[in-house]
């Protein structure tokens, strides 16, 4: 494990809160569904699902797969058993996977991330939570050196789960348009730092390269 990759903070599970996984792209760089894949001796979306468990009110998977990944609900995850649910309907893309995210959960704030991301930071999840509601913001975004990291944000349902839903009726894709539209805040690398340990929680996995190199560094 690289230097400085540690937890910094400690969670805690926050009734208010949905952690909603995506797992509804195709895989094509990776050639096989890689939610599936076996990440140090587990599938890669257990594992995902085993690390939000600690911050979450509920788990939720949404999926345009959801028979393939239906055995996650005999599942338990820190006491957590995730609802699987089919993806809503519209064009592919990033903002029919935000759009499907908002419906699905059912509680006020909703963290979002996607399947691949095997070092995702409870502990950063957290710490977005509780600026969203300190700030009164409808989402808070992390933001580091390469850019945004929407698909490790953490959203405020009410308010953004309409505009996503416009969004997608009208087949506008950039996630950056829904952070347009609402009242959105940020997340500077130095407090991302602060709370995960390091920027890694962000990496995710594409190719069979980036997945065997995850699993050195876990």
């Amino acid at each position: 494990m690289p230097m400085g990759v540690v937890c910094r903070m400690t969670t805690v599970r926050r009734a208010d809160l949905s952690c909603v996984v995506q797992a509804g792209g195709l895989s094509s760089r990776m050639g096989c569904d890689k939610a599936r894949m076996a990440f140090c001796g587990e599938p890669l979306i257990e594992r995902v699902l085993g690390r939000l468990a600690p911050v979450a009110g509920e788990l939720v998977v949404t999926t345009s797969r959801p028979c393939e990944l239906a055995y996650l609900e005999e599942l338990m995850f820190d006491g957590l058993r995730p609802r699987v649910v089919m993806d809503v309907d519209g064009p592919a893309g990033a903002m029919r996977g935000i759009a499907s995210s908002l419906a699905a959960a059912r509680l006020p704030l909703v963290a979002i991330v996607a399947c691949d991301m095997p070092f995702v930071s409870p502990e950063l999840i957290g710490a977005l939570a509780d600026r969203v509601e300190a700030e009164a913001l409808d989402v808070c975004v992390p933001r580091e050196e390469r850019g945004i990291e929407p698909l490790c944000a953490v959203w405020r349902r009410d308010a953004c789960a309409p505009v996503a839903q416009e969004l997608l009726a009208c087949d506008r894709q950039r996630i950056r348009c829904l952070i347009n539209r609402v009242q959105a805040g940020y997340m500077d690398e130095p407090q991302i730092v602060k709370s995960a340990g390091s920027t890694l929680c962000f990496e995710n996995v594409n190719t069979p390269e980036e997945f065997a190199a995850a699993e050195l560094l876990a």
